[in-house]
């Protein structure tokens, strides 16, 4: 089985990683990693620990200093903005929803494609099977604190053939594990 695990445990090296790699799961990232909307950087940090290249990319200033804290390379850019290594990262992770960025996911992908190499993946978490996808505005709010407003989107396993037509991915692969939905474009 293929996995992916994001969120506050799903780190190589967490229980969790390393219970799914004792049944059998092969946790993907084999390449350099360009983690999309990186957050905090666990991802961006677990691949870095085991030998993964890996560069998070975050418009947060905040999220970029924790990766940093914990040991991850990341910058504080937009995802549309130049790019360090554009057109050779192995492998792009859209993780958390990310493919929802700006919420225009075929102009997202556009630009994500054009920061893999020929042959490269996307690996995004996606929403179940038959859930709409939407565009919508939506703000943060935690800790006491709430964020501007911005646009995001959500997008369905469903939408993934054509979405994937429209911005030059010819294979896709969906999977669920651990209640999630994840997956791969090429």
């Amino acid at each position: 089985m293929r996995t992916l695990v994001t969120g506050s445990a799903g780190f190589i090296g967490s229980h969790v990683v390393e219970t799914l790699r004792a049944a059998g799961h092969e946790v993907r990232c084999h390449g350099p990693t360009l983690d999309v909307g990186s957050g905090p950087g666990r991802l961006t940090v677990a691949l870095a620990r085991r030998g993964i290249a890996a560069l998070g990319v975050d418009v947060t200033p905040y999220a970029v200093r924790l990766t940093r804290r914990a040991g991850g390379r990341a910058i504080c850019r937009n995802v549309f903005e130049p790019l360090p290594g554009a057109g050779r990262w192995a492998t792009a992770l859209l993780a958390d929803g990310n493919i929802g960025i700006g919420g225009d996911p075929d102009a997202l992908l556009r630009r994500v494609r054009e920061l893999v190499r020929p042959g490269g993946e996307v690996i995004a978490e996606v929403r179940p099977p038959g859930t709409a996808g939407r565009v919508e505005r939506v703000r943060l709010r935690g800790r006491g604190l709430t964020g501007a407003w911005f646009t995001w989107a959500t997008v369905s396993v469903s939408d993934l053939g054509s979405l994937a037509g429209r911005t030059g991915f010819t294979r896709v692969e969906a999977w669920k594990e651990a209640g999630r939905w994840f997956a791969s474009l090429r």
